[in-house]
């Protein structure tokens, strides 16, 4: 075998790393089976690359994408459910002989209008979005975990634009209902659009992915001990609010009421689905020239470097490729696996839990629900109030994603972004029961308040769940998180919907009360959750403090470091599921 130059270098390298085993840069580490085979069989011919290398940095990378994006979904979560209301209303009222002739001035003064078509309207939207929630979600249950382990395993790029192109369709598809709604029904452009979107990820899988690059870039921020939440986590954060908020703001400026042109008013949700269509496509434009990949399997853990292709290697090493249905599975294990890693204390359970809270809190949250409860009286809001009131509640809700994590800087307290989720919880709460007993227009504008501290929840989710597992588990974790945003909808619409439909005629911001309810319970959780984390915030806190000491020390003469297992995160170490004892690489 000829000699490689490159070798030697590279073994007496790793012959002193393993003799005095430096501080990792991810504090948050676990034991895998493929570390532990490449730990402690170690090779002359592994080759290891240094990522820092050759690598273009920049403070800015996936977040214009992030702000396209959540502006084309501003633009669609307002747009997207007046247009249903007016099209549908349009549709109902052509099926009935006495309002064919007049179906659109029937729709452009519906709540004034003695019959019954309000009613139908808004049951045949309720009850078709439950079947709509089905044919989007089912395929992106199967599709995310594929995509999550696909970007754990070669990077965060390649899934990112995977997703992106599957926006592009859907948004593509959206902008022929609003052109097409007078001749074909607007359900077999949904249907289709929401089976293609699920088949590609879905929105969550696309935002999960954005934010695992974030999180990739801010990933040394995370430090132990530490409950801060990042700067970089709460700038994304604000990006995607100002996008919702500017997606929802061009909604507002376009539209125009119904009574005063029909015309006017069908072209402006025809305007709004073709920029949320362009915004989508700029965004896989930047996405392919632009974002760098911040996730390098092959070079960040023995389990990816690659061997000499010189090395023999023996083949019991290597186990076989799982094919089929057990490929599928494996992939399925790889990402649920993330739950199921043992972890010190009471950090499983609480990661658990909060993943189902997660999924309440989701569950809870439906604004195309409240459109329906506002378009009836004593409220009557037309398109251009309806979209005031997503502006101004967005607006609050960015101001507090910036405050909140800001004002959180000047205490000292232990799990600071748990504070900040009790906190929105306990608003969101409020909103819903104050939503629940509303009878006027200023009510509902009053629950705008309550955003200011209900916009933390999102930044302070996106450090508190991240800090629990490995870098190298981020994306699995939030794919797990974009599967139960996933399917919250479909249970919310079987619950929601169904009760709003007999609670109508008697009480129609009943749905909310119990959505208030359910808030509740998580509000009461998460204070638990928080009790039971506080001891392993203070072992972390005090680890960091010794790592701070003993980075002031190293000039010492004397000074010697201390073992790697002190030097680990406690909260994140993984334990060996025989021993019960944490186990170190």
């Amino acid at each position: 075998m000829e000699h490689n130059p490159n070798v030697q270098p590279v073994r007496r390298r790793l012959e002193s790393e393993q003799a005095d085993p430096p501080q990792s840069e991810i504090s948050m580490s676990v034991v895998t089976d493929d570390t532990r085979f490449f730990s402690t069989r170690r090779r002359p011919t592994l080759y290891a690359v240094n990522e820092n290398k050759n690598v273009w940095c920049c403070n800015i990378n996936v977040e214009p994408i992030l702000f396209l994006v959540t502006c084309g979904f501003g633009l669609s979560a307002t747009n997207s459910s007046l247009f249903t209301y007016w099209a549908r209303c349009v549709e109902i009222a052509q099926e009935h002989k006495d309002l064919a002739h007049n179906a659109t001035s029937t729709c452009a003064s519906i709540a004034n209008y003695n019959g019954t078509l309000q009613d139908d309207v808004e049951k045949d939207i309720a009850n078709t979005k439950i079947y709509l929630q089905i044919m989007g979600t089912i395929p992106t249950l199967i599709v995310s975990p594929l995509i999550g382990n696909w970007s754990d395993r070669n990077g965060r790029k390649p899934p990112l634009l995977f997703s992106l192109f599957g926006l592009v369709v859907n948004n593509f598809l959206t902008l022929s209902a609003t052109l097409t709604y007078e001749s074909i029904n607007v359900y077999c452009w949904f249907f289709l659009s929401e089976l293609i979107q699920g088949l590609f990820g879905g929105g969550a899988t696309t935002f999960a992915t954005l934010l695992a690059i974030v999180t990739d870039d801010c990933r040394h921020k995370l430090k132990p001990g530490s409950s801060t939440v990042p700067f970089r986590v709460g700038l994304s954060s604000f990006i995607q609010s100002i996008g919702m908020l500017s997606g929802t703001l061009i909604v507002s400026i376009l539209a125009v009421p119904a009574i005063i042109s029909v015309e006017r008013h069908a072209l402006s949700y025809v305007k709004c689905a073709f920029i949320q269509t362009g915004l989508s496509l700029i965004a896989l434009i930047y996405g392919i020239f632009f974002v760098r990949e911040t996730h390098f399997p092959k070079r960040e853990d023995f389990s990816y470097n690659q061997f000499n292709d010189n090395e023999e290697v023996d083949e019991e090493e290597l186990p076989p490729k799982p094919t089929g249905i057990r490929q599928f599975t494996v992939y399925l294990e790889s990402v649920f696996g993330v739950l199921t890693v043992r972890r010190p204390g009471w950090t499983r359970l609480c990661l658990c839990v909060s993943l189902a809270f997660v999924f309440i809190e989701f569950l809870s949250f439906d604004p195309a629900l409240l459109l329906l409860l506002v378009k009836r009286l004593p409220f009557a809001w037309n398109d251009k109030m309806f979209s005031y009131f997503t502006v101004i509640r967005q607006l609050v809700s960015t101001l507090g994603m910036v405050l909140c994590p800001l004002l959180l800087t000047f205490c000292h307290w232990l799990g600071k972004d748990s504070l900040l989720i009790i906190a929105a919880l306990a608003s969101s709460a409020a909103t819903s029961f104050l939503t629940a007993f509303a009878t006027k227009t200023e009510h509902i504008f009053y629950t705008c308040a309550f955003g200011l501290i209900m916009g933390g929840m999102q930044p302070a989710y996106r450090s508190f769940l991240p800090r629990m597992v490995a870098k190298e588990e981020t994306a699995r974790l939030l794919t797990v998180v974009s599967i139960i945003i996933s399917f919250s909808p479909i249970l919310s619409s079987l619950i929601f919907n169904n009760i709003f439909n007999m609670s109508l005629t008697w009480w129609a911001g009943f749905a909310f009360f119990v959505s208030g309810c359910f808030q509740t319970t998580v509000f009461i959780g998460q204070i638990v959750i928080h009790i039971l984390m506080r001891p392993q915030w203070k072992l972390d806190k005090q680890l960091r403090e010794r790592r701070l000491d003993e980075s002031d020390s190293r000039d010492d003469a004397d000074f010697r470091p201390l073992p790697d297992a002190e030097q680990r995160s406690i909260s994140n170490t993984a334990v060996d599921s025989d021993s019960g004892s944490r186990r170190e690489i």
